[in-house]
């Protein structure tokens, strides 16, 4: 039979432990929190950098058809050449 001394050592050492497992889930918790926030940064980061290359992308796709575009001036201006030779 556990006496009240018992009783309330045992009771003691359970408090301990919850004591002790809440320290360790605050811990955990505040690593969980700074990984979010550095997730969450980078996804910032990735967002911004994919905006700037599509802009690239538009600008170069823009370059490249006005180099086609005179590529297929030059080359047309250069069979009526050719045909008003012949």
């Amino acid at each position: 039979m556990l006496t009240d001394v018992d009783k309330m050592a045992a009771l003691e050492g359970k408090v301990k432990e919850l004591i002790k497992h809440s320290t360790g889930l605050k811990r955990r918790a505040v690593q969980l929190e700074s990984r979010l926030r550095e997730a969450d940064a980078k996804v910032v980061r990735h967002v911004a950098d994919s905006r700037r290359w599509e802009k690239e992308r538009e600008w170069l796709r823009g370059r490249l058809r006005k180099i086609l575009g005179e590529l297929a001036l030059i080359e047309h201006r250069e069979e009526d050449r050719q045909t008003g030779k012949s």
